[in-house]
């Protein structure tokens, strides 16, 4: 081998190293570059999610305000007739904190349209003693139906804030105390 073919040899081995080098780069960027497309895939999956639950939010708020818009629309026998229906045949949870903003929610009105309602068009004047009125009846349902239940247990079941609020409530309407009234419909 000549002189000559030794530097040329030693040339190529010079670009061949050089051209690993270059490769290792371009696959070393081509990684980055795949890494960061998956990223950003991501991102966009989650980013497409997120407006797919907007708009999704968007038309339930929608939803209700129609059905806002089409309940005070009803007359107001209707409504007292939705209201009635809902509370008494669904079993409503009526905990001592449920009142009027859980009967509009509940009905899709405006607390104001169902204060005025029970105003002129009850026997109640307010939804606090309809409300009232639903916990007596629950409550001596269930000193009729489950004559194990403390006391307690019927006012809690029942909705009342405290043990004596239900017992004078019941005193008041009925003229007996719950032992009193137990022992009436459950003689031994």
């Amino acid at each position: 081998m000549t002189k000559d073919e030794k530097e040329e040899l030693e040339q190529l081995r010079q670009e061949v190293e050089q051209l690993r080098d270059v490769n290792k780069r371009l696959v070393d960027g081509s990684e980055q570059l795949i890494a960061r497309n998956m990223m950003l895939t991501e991102k966009l999956d989650i980013y497409y999610e997120v407006r797919r639950r907007i708009d999704w939010l968007k038309d339930l708020v929608r939803r209700h305000k129609e059905f806002m818009a089409q309940a005070d629309l009803r007359n107001d026998e209707e409504l007292l007739a939705v209201i009635e229906t809902r509370l008494e045949n669904e079993n409503v949870v009526l905990t001592p904190e449920f009142g009027i903003a859980d009967v509009a929610q509940l009905v899709g009105t405006t607390q104001t349209r169902i204060a005025e309602l029970y105003k002129q068009k009850t026997i109640y004047h307010s939804v606090d003693k309809y409300l009232d009125f639903l916990r007596l009846m629950r409550a001596l349902n269930i000193i009729k139906d489950k004559p194990g239940y403390s006391i307690e247990a019927i006012a809690i079941e029942a909705g009342f804030n405290s043990v004596r609020t239900m017992q004078r409530k019941i005193q008041e309407a009925i003229g007996l105390t719950p032992g009193q009234y137990r022992e009436l419909v459950n003689p031994t």
